[in-house]
């Protein structure tokens, strides 16, 4: 189900321009918010969409952005965060005034995020293991992150012929409505503040994080791959995944991740 707010006008200031700094100018803004199937004929059961009308203006006036794309993105985050049953939310910013030579009815820019489920892994073989996977899930908890559940922990022996020590893993499901490249950014400041040091690979490590899966995602780039490339040859990582969740279907191999362990551990 579909809560919408179309073109509504608020008077602010966001431009890259001085002058859009002092003199408000119109912005209509439309918020589209999908929520799931209301229950019952209860407001508490779905998103007032005068309440959106009201974050929109409030956030609109209160901040002053050079780009209506921060504002367009920021509002999309606010809604989620400030109304639990939203599971996505698309904003459209226009601005009929936009100082620039021409006839057009507007410019503007479309935003939008959702709540996405991920699973990470954690992994320690240094120092405190159980002090840095706790400080892992703690540094999760961020705007933007929510219904972080950890698996049990479980020792594991070192992987890949290179660290020397045992180590001390767990998985993690969570919601969040970052880009996969905003959760890999998340993940790799944890390791850093946990004194990560990436001079070996396959070493020994005080911190690991490692994203497993987004959502049905399938991302091969440079800086970031998902599924996670050696996932399936881990029973380190299939473990406590499944724990979590036994009938998650991998999407590339199509296979669960219950289904995955068992033909590992049968190897």
């Amino acid at each position: 189900m579909q809560i919408i707010l179309k073109n509504f006008e608020v008077l602010a200031r966001h431009g890259v321009n001085a002058e859009e700094k002092v003199n408000a100018q119109r912005f209509l803004i439309s918020a589209k918010v999908v929520v799931d199937e209301v229950e019952r004929d209860d407001v508490e059961c779905t998103v007032s969409y005068s309440h959106v009308k009201k974050l929109v203006k409030a956030y609109t006036e209160e901040n002053c952005f050079d780009l209506i794309e921060t504002l367009a993105d920021g509002l999309a985050k606010g809604i989620l965060l400030a109304f639990p049953l939203a599971r996505e939310a698309e904003v459209a910013v226009k601005k009929p005034d936009a100082p620039m030579s021409g006839k057009f009815d507007y410019v503007a820019v479309v935003a939008s995020r959702k709540w996405e489920r991920a699973y990470l892994s954690l992994g320690s073989s240094m120092g405190d293991k159980n002090a840095y996977l706790d400080m892992a899930i703690s540094s999760l908890c961020v705007d933007g992150v929510r219904n972080i559940v950890e698996s049990s922990r479980i020792v594991s022996s070192p992987y890949g012929g290179v660290a020397k020590n045992e180590f001390l893993n767990s998985a993690v499901e969570l919601e969040t409505y970052f880009t996969p490249k905003e959760l890999l950014r998340l993940a790799n400041s944890i390791e850093s503040a946990a004194m990560r040091e990436r001079s070996l690979r396959w070493g020994d490590r005080t911190l690991d994080v490692d994203i497993l899966l987004f959502g049905n995602e399938v991302i091969n780039q440079k800086r970031i791959i998902i599924p996670h490339y050696d996932m399936i040859n881990r029973v380190f990582v299939l473990k406590p995944l499944a724990e979590l969740n036994a009938h998650l279907i991998h999407p590339v191999v199509k296979k669960s991740i219950k289904q995955l362990l068992l033909e590992l551990e049968a190897r």
